[in-house]
């Protein structure tokens, strides 16, 4: 069970990382909301993202989520929410989820959301909301934030952790991130010179 808010800003789903459902909506649903006027959605499907192993090395939360933006591509999400569950949930700090949630927007998904967890729990302590994480974890003792024991999904996704390494991606491309082991091989297929150049600020 989720409580579901609206934003306008597209960032608004990075609130995924504390396990929240939260959607970003153009600006004449979120007036229709201030009136009072039922917000409607046409009913998402739920993509289980299945995380296990543990991320090493320079491998980041972007890494993960441009990897899945590998596979589904930058539509992939259009009309499903991204749920992540698994052991490898409970490793990631509350800004990587929320890079992760942030970014799934990059592949069209309504929203992304994760299971409370102990690394949330420390977060909204360390940034003073002791009361909201006491009662996030009160909710979770009574079965809330989390996906229910033996939950369906439309599609599940298994992603192990440590088969990850770091990406580089190019702008506009989110779905075409390249693992930094191949980077090599991906310059000269694509440039008979063999050269590269970047800025880097």
């Amino acid at each position: 069970m989720y409580e579901i808010r609206l934003g306008t800003d597209s960032h608004t789903p990075n609130v995924g990382g504390l396990g929240m459902l939260v959607i970003g909506v153009g600006g004449a649903d979120a007036v229709d909301a201030m009136t009072g006027t039922p917000w409607e959605l046409k009913a998402p499907q739920i993509v289980g993202t299945h995380l296990t192993g543990q991320l090493s090395g320079w491998a980041t939360t972007k890494d993960l989520i441009l990897h899945l933006a590998g596979k589904l591509t930058v539509q992939g999400g259009t009309g499903r929410i991204l749920e992540y569950f698994g052991p490898g949930v409970a490793n990631q700090s509350c800004t990587g989820l929320a890079t992760i949630a942030n970014m799934g927007a990059k592949v069209g998904a309504t929203t992304s959301t994760f299971p409370y967890s102990q690394n949330m729990q420390s977060y909204l302590h360390a940034t003073g909301r002791g009361p909201v994480a006491r009662a996030a974890d009160a909710a979770a003792a009574q079965g809330f934030l989390s996906a229910d024991e033996g939950a369906e999904y439309d599609e599940v996704i298994e992603i192990n952790l440590s088969e990850l390494e770091p990406t580089i991606n190019g702008p506009f491309t989110p779905d075409l991130a390249t693992p930094l082991s191949k980077f090599g091989s991906f310059v000269n297929e694509r440039n008979k010179v063999g050269k590269m150049s970047c800025l880097l600020v």
